[in-house]
């Protein structure tokens, strides 16, 4: 709960400090001030009771000569903020935390100039990513483990923080009318350099070829996951929207499967069920072997049903699960996959190339790219045509060689 105290901190002025407590991620206390002209305590507690009441309200704004730490930090606790997917703000207190506010926080926000975000992104490459952001990467180190190794940083991770700053001084500006104009509209990024010996055949999406799927499959049913990776092969659903599945969802008379939701985490708020990716509710083919798998996991979840009675999580009716019938964390087949890939003797990938191994296989054996896009649940079919448009054959036309004769005459 948000607290508002005064303090006299010279002897000409007196300031309010505005406490939000302990944010859930960060565990670090958010603070703000506002310095008041005037020693006289009744004129101070009336502008204490007048936040506390905006505080209670909702319609709380941070005063015109706030700074960029303060701004963000109350632009998180907005309706507009909070209304966002649970993953979109992790992601963004994760920028705010790391880099905007430590690198930019101490500017007051209507002084902040374009040529700030320029140097701000400039930074972003020159320092390269932290360690938070590849945590979960093994990293092969030739110098001593005391050297720090600069990773670099891709265009994405420049973008997405561009996409946060200009969305905040957006609400600045329009919102709070704390601003004339927003200094990140129509700003260029700096690409960062490409590595030595970059080949751009690398930023091609990575799928597994039929002789790899054939072991994949093989060598996944002596692990828990094997169902779960046939439905992906066979599907292209994504991870968090197969963890969600759940038995009304599937059709057996019909051979169709009704993807409606999606299972995401978050250190702040847990398990939850979400609409998918593009809030698109889709309805999809399935084919015997997939609807096989679904039965087989139903054949898998009832002894344990029997053995943990009260304790098993029926009210989900989840399909792929814990054994207790609860949530699978999403990292847990992400984690497991690219080791089993390497132990396999496969093309180490994510699990999301399952995804991508679906739709290429399905395009290159001619299938229709609207029917692909559909399928997969994009949220345009240029989206579909720019992720897999190589592995679309090519067509031998008549015309084309019409033309070679019309030349040579």
């Amino acid at each position: 709960m948000t607290t508002v105290r005064i303090t006299q901190r010279s002897k000409k002025s007196l300031t309010l400090v505005i406490d939000h407590g302990i944010d859930p991620i960060t565990k670090k206390r958010k603070k703000e001030t506002r310095t008041l002209d005037t020693t006289d305590m009744e004129i101070a507690e009336i502008e204490r009771l007048k936040i506390l009441t905006e505080l209670a309200q909702g319609t709380y704004k941070p005063s015109s000569k706030a700074t960029v730490k303060e701004y963000f930090e109350y632009w998180f606790t907005t309706s507009v903020a909070k209304g966002l997917a649970t993953k979109t703000i992790e992601r963004y207190k994760q920028c705010a935390d790391l880099r905007i506010i430590p690198w930019l926080g101490h500017i007051r926000l209507c002084d902040l100039k374009r040529t700030d975000l320029q140097r701000f992104y400039e930074k972003i490459i020159e320092i390269g990513r932290f360690k938070q952001e590849v945590k979960k990467k093994k990293i092969k180190e030739d110098k001593p483990k005391k050297q720090e190794i600069k990773l670099p940083v891709g265009k994405d991770t420049i973008a997405h923080h561009h996409r946060l700053i200009r969305r905040v001084l957006n609400h600045a500006v329009y919102e709070d009318e704390l601003l004339d104009r927003n200094v990140a509209a129509r700003i260029k990024l700096p690409e960062p350099e490409k590595a030595e010996g970059y080949n751009p055949d690398m930023e091609i999406v990575k799928v597994f070829t039929a002789d790899e799927i054939t072991i994949l499959e093989s060598a996944a049913k002596k692990t828990p996951y094997a169902k779960l990776l046939a439905v992906a092969l066979r599907t292209g659903m994504r991870r968090e929207e197969l963890l969600a599945l759940t038995w009304d969802c599937i059709d057996f008379k019909n051979h169709t499967i009704h993807i409606k939701q999606a299972l995401v985490y978050t250190k702040e708020k847990g398990y939850e069920i979400k609409p998918t990716k593009n809030k698109k509710r889709r309805l999809i083919e399935a084919t015997e072997e997939v609807l096989n798998a679904f039965k087989s996991e139903a054949v898998k979840q009832a002894p344990n049903k029997v053995r943990l009675k009260d304790k098993y999580d029926k009210a989900k009716k989840l399909i792929f699960c814990r054994s207790d019938g609860f949530y699978m964390h999403p990292d847990t087949p992400s984690t497991w996959f690219p080791d089993f890939c390497k132990e396999c003797g496969v093309t180490r990938l994510n699990f999301h190339c399952l995804r991508h191994t679906h739709a290429s296989h399905l395009l290159s054996a001619g299938e229709e790219i609207s029917y692909v896009s559909k399928r997969l649940g994009h949220s345009s079919i240029h989206v579909t045509y720019n992720t897999y448009f190589h592995f679309i054959p090519l067509e031998k036309r008549d015309a084309l060689k019409e033309l070679e004769k019309r030349f040579k005459k």
